[in-house]
């Protein structure tokens, strides 16, 4: 394993932003997780890119630059920010048979990792959420749909709709749905992928469901 795809941080002082108090924090610009296999499972239960603040309780999401590398599953996601440089991480084009991945927030983190976890594809789960949103056009007429994202627990998987009004739902996921679209889709999906960090998202799925590119 080399060296430069090993853990790493540094120690970072770091303000709370209510209360001014001080803090020493670990900031990982790699978490290696087939060399340190619980910081996966840290990072799901937001031990990791998380503040909180131990004087004021204060508690919020912490994002920086940083590369999440899963060796066993060839996996890599870039945690961006407005000043992340991805020539920086252009070397990682080179490896044969990766799957490189760009996400800008913890959540998109999570469930790209969630993703991997249940062996599935993070693609096709994308094209899935469209047709998920078409059962919720009636909620969406009067709510407001802020987020859909994968979730498991145990063995269940679902996704967790985020409305402005209604809050949080869960929907069961649909494994058969998802076989079919991938089948679907798939000759679409290959044309539109590449082997550079790419943003999987619904934009870049919606472009393959409406036929746009």
């Amino acid at each position: 394993m080399s060296s430069n795809n090993m853990t790493q941080y540094s120690i970072e002082e770091l303000k709370c932003p209510k209360c001014g108090h001080a803090h020493q924090l670990k900031k990982y610009s790699v978490i290696n997780v087939t060399e340190k296999p619980d910081m996966k499972e840290h990072i799901l239960k937001n031990h990791i890119f998380n503040f909180d603040c131990e004087n004021c309780d204060l508690v919020a999401p912490l994002t920086y630059e940083s590369l999440y590398v899963d060796s066993k599953k060839k996996l890599a996601i870039c945690l961006s920010t407005e000043e992340t440089d991805m020539e920086r991480f252009r070397e990682w084009e080179e490896k044969k048979g990766m799957t490189l991945r760009v996400v800008d927030n913890i959540n998109d983190l999570k469930e790209k990792i969630m993703i991997a976890e249940n062996l599935l594809d993070d693609r096709v789960i994308e094209l899935v959420k469209i047709a998920y949103l078409r059962g919720l056009e009636k909620e969406m007429k009067d709510d407001t749909l802020q987020n859909i994202l994968f979730d498991y627990y145990g063995s269940q998987m679902s996704f967790l709709v985020f409305f402005e009004k209604k809050g949080v739902g869960r929907m069961p996921f649909d494994l058969d749905l998802y076989r079919s679209t991938a089948s679907q889709y798939e000759k679409r999906i290959k044309a539109h992928s590449s082997n550079t960090f790419m943003k999987i998202d619904m934009k870049w799925a919606g472009d393959i469901y409406f036929n746009r590119h």
